[in-house]
């Protein structure tokens, strides 16, 4: 085309040749290597090309699959925890429960045991109440056997003698305050 070109201007403007538009030889071998280069992608970078899609599709599927299965086995062990808790609130609710019971037994019987001991003490106290009222029964006996002798010594103006006279003093006490 250039040595075209060169001639049309040597010669002078006779025939005036238009650059842009291509010769038919041009044409030919233009065609031919489109339509080779066409046969050698299709032929030979297609089949690579498509088949990194097909694995790249098919990675993506199984990645969504494996997020579906772990979505899925986190619900179960979500489950499985929210089960497991529950059964050990109620564990914890159950021993409570068993310990305020065992607690309670505790104070019934601690509280039994005061009561007995309180009752024993009671009784222990009564007793020495009682021995406490036996000796001073005894001691009034005395004192007041001797007030009536020398009493009545005052009255029938005679000298008595107080252990003559105790057992009759005794026997007026005993029958006056009920006493045994």
């Amino acid at each position: 085309m250039l040595s075209t070109l060169l001639a049309a201007v040597g010669e002078g403007a006779e025939e005036v040749i238009n650059p842009v538009l291509p010769e038919l030889s041009e044409l030919f071998w233009g065609t031919v290597f489109f339509f080779t280069l066409l046969i050698l992608m299709w032929a030979v970078c297609l089949p690579p090309i498509k088949k990194a899609m097909r694995q790249r599709i098919e990675q993506v599927q199984g990645d969504l699959e494996a997020a579906e299965r772990a979505k899925v086995e986190a619900q179960q062990v979500r489950r499985d925890y929210d089960v497991t808790l529950a059964e050990a609130r109620r564990e914890a609710a159950r021993i409570i429960d068993e310990a305020r019971q065992a607690g309670e037994a505790v104070r019934v019987r601690l509280v039994g045991a005061a009561d007995a001991e309180v009752a024993a003490e009671r009784q222990g106290a009564m007793a020495d109440i009682e021995a406490g009222r036996q000796s001073a029964l005894v001691q009034l006996r005395g004192a007041v056997g001797e007030l009536a002798v020398a009493a009545a010594s005052k009255v029938i103006q005679k000298e008595l003698s107080t252990t003559a006279h105790q057992a009759a003093v005794d026997a007026h006490v005993d029958a006056a305050g009920g006493l045994s």
